[in-house]
């Protein structure tokens, strides 16, 4: 039971990235409507400081997220998904959240905090997985 119920987070993670594109396809839109850049117009370091805001927020979505997938997909080949793996999946899924609205809206330090705790949860689902293969 717990093997498939792993990937909800998992799909909870996918939803965030989803909406980390909406979020940069709106930033970029009103750019385009609002006259301050051409709909080609979008390259790093010379496009409109909310379309720069949401391509890093995408960029940050396959860093930290790709080490949490693979890790899942891992857990699951292997039956290692306890209700310790399922709640430090669904904790991450949180922090990612709270990083993303750190990302968009809040201080750098809610964005910093909640990378890091993120960062430590994610290995700590890799250290579990390397403790399950020995």
């Amino acid at each position: 039971m717990l093997k498939t119920v792993i990937l909800w987070p998992a799909i909870a993670q996918a939803v965030l990235i989803f909406l980390s594109y909406v979020n940069l396809g709106r930033a970029r839109s009103a750019a385009v409507r609002n006259g301050l850049a051409k709909d080609t117009d979008f390259p790093p370091g010379n496009e409109p400081p909310e379309s720069a805001a949401g391509r890093r927020l995408v960029a940050n979505q396959f860093e930290l997220p790709v080490l949490f997938f693979v890790v899942i997909a891992f857990l699951m080949m292997i039956d290692g998904v306890s209700i310790i793996e399922l709640a430090l999946a669904w904790l991450f899924v949180v922090v990612r959240a709270i990083h993303m609205i750190g990302s968009l809206k809040g201080p750098l330090m809610l964005r910093h905090a909640s990378f890091f705790v993120a960062f430590l949860i994610v290995v700590a689902l890799w250290a579990d997985l390397a403790i399950r293969l020995l």
